[in-house]
């Protein structure tokens, strides 16, 4: 009986960490809107106007470091092209892609631009 306790204990355990890993961790899903935001590197259209300076976050320290780092970018981006069409914008000239760790490991990814609205789009 106390070999089944002690099994079940740890296995109870082992769910109870893997929730708070897979919790932590921003995998933020790409809204119908957001799909509508051009997110490049290029300067916008001329008929755009600058709606706000916005950053994309993915990922986070307890279960990031089980994500690709591709993954983590495409979640920042998806955060931002989400925040973006929150605020009216359908174009973000985005900065580069900056990787963050914890524990010796990529964790994090944030994506940064300025969102516009452009008319032409």
């Amino acid at each position: 009986m106390n070999a089944y306790r002690a099994f079940a204990s740890s296995s109870v355990v082992c769910v109870a960490a893997v929730l708070c890993l897979t919790s932590a961790c921003s995998r933020p899903v790409l809204s119908p809107s957001g799909a509508q935001v051009a997110v490049t590197r290029n300067p916008p259209p001329p008929d755009c106007r600058p709606v706000a300076y916005l950053v994309g976050e993915g990922g986070g320290t307890f279960g990031g470091k089980f994500i690709s780092n591709a993954d983590l970018i495409e979640y920042a981006t998806n955060d931002l092209r989400n925040k973006a069409s929150e605020r009216g914008a359908n174009y973000v000239q985005s900065d580069p892609p900056t990787l963050g760790q914890g524990h010796g490991t990529t964790t994090t990814a944030t994506l940064s631009g300025t969102a516009y609205h452009c008319s032409d789009l």
